[in-house]
């Protein structure tokens, strides 16, 4: 509120004063401008008639401040209503007028208006903030994950590729999105697509809401080699919504197609392996503390079930003690970087993946040993 007169602005203090408000009063337009540049203003009632610096001045003045040039302007003046001073005060960057004496009923509704704006302007820039971080870890998440990962437009065009994907067909992530997806995956003796992408039966799927899986696995060319890839696919939008396209997880099975018997065998270690895990816990080198208790752990990460939540990024030096001696050794210690934390449906559990940060070779010989064992 800018009035070089002490008394107008007592009283519109006196009407506009809110618990919910901080009222910031200046007497002369050098003032206002200070003040507009030290703090973050929703709204100014600024008089036109003042000494030195008149209200158009100033507020041509705000109008070319990077930080003050998008603040709404009410100007308050008691000079004549003709139009050629109102054209002035909105050519100067005023939203509104309001003429002295002033009506105590339409300054409070004018400035409700304004406040509930501006208000409504930084719930969506705090909205359009967390978006922007949301984007970021999913980002950083896919790329942590070892399968790759492909999204597909409705076109049938890439329209995402993390690392390991673009790794495994050999190209720059730049290179692929855009591209067709069927050349990659449905490939014909001569290189081309195999089949139409919408007469495929993973669109005719996933088109209508249901996930798809390639059984037996794919045989395709990538680069010199022969090579057969497992692949999933789930459409991208929610139950009831228009669909958009298709996610696909993609992995490369060559060489690693079991016999039955070898599958059954895997199948016992893998009961063993869950039934020791669940044994095992995580503690904190530098605390002693208990962090969870292991869910999965591969060379690269972990999961861990928690009892309090852990801030993706945070770092911890690790241990376990582990069921027998590996390479004679009873403890598995490593450095850890939490990636990502989930609240289970049992209050008070999270389940949250670690990202194995550094592991000197011996340990690493040892968890090779522990997942080769169990």
């Amino acid at each position: 509120m800018v009035d070089d007169h002490k008394e107008n602005l007592i009283a519109l203090e006196a009407i506009l004063e809110s618990p919910n408000r901080n009222l910031v009063m200046a007497t002369t337009g050098n003032e206002a401008l200070q003040l507009a540049l030290k703090h973050d203003f929703s709204l100014i009632l600024l008089d036109v008639q003042m000494p030195e610096m008149d209200g158009f001045e100033v507020a041509q003045l705000l109008r070319q401040g990077r930080k003050t040039k998008n603040i709404p302007i009410i100007f308050v003046t008691a000079i004549s209503k003709e139009h050629k001073y109102v054209f002035q005060g909105y050519e100067c960057g005023a939203v509104d007028y309001l003429f002295k004496p002033i009506d105590q009923q339409i300054l409070t509704a004018k400035v409700d208006v304004f406040l509930d704006l501006d208000l409504q302007k930084r719930k969506l820039q705090q909205a359009v903030v967390q978006m922007k971080r949301l984007k970021d870890e999913n980002e950083r998440l896919l790329q942590a994950i070892g399968d790759g990962i492909v999204g597909v437009d409705i076109q049938g065009r890439i329209s995402f590729v993390n690392d390991a994907a673009a790794v495994l067909f050999g190209a720059d992530r730049g290179t692929l999105v855009n591209q067709p997806i069927c050349p990659l995956l449905f490939q014909a003796t001569d290189g081309s697509a195999s089949v139409d992408w919408q007469q495929s039966p993973l669109f005719l799927r996933c088109s209508k809401g249901d996930s798809w899986r390639s059984e037996p696995a794919l045989s395709v060319r990538l680069g010199s080699r022969e090579a057969s890839l497992e692949v999933s696919a789930s459409p991208l939008n929610q139950a009831g919504e228009a669909f958009t396209g298709v996610v696909f997880v993609v992995r490369d099975v060559t060489g690693v197609l079991l016999s039955s018997a070898e599958q059954e065998a895997r199948g016992l270690r893998r009961f063993k392996r869950k039934k020791m895990i669940r044994e095992l816990v995580m503690f904190d080198r530098t605390t002693g503390g208990n962090v969870g208790r292991l869910l999965n752990i591969s060379e690269d990460g972990f999961k861990l079930q928690t009892r309090s939540a852990i801030a993706p990024g945070t770092l911890y030096s690790l241990s376990m003690v582990l069921p027998e001696q590996i390479s004679g050794v009873s403890t598995l210690s490593m450095s850890g970087k939490a990636v990502w934390c989930q609240p289970r449906d049992q209050a008070g559990e999270f389940h949250c993946g670690f990202q194995i940060t550094d592991v000197s070779d011996t340990h690493r010989n040892v968890l090779l040993g522990m997942m080769e064992k169990y």
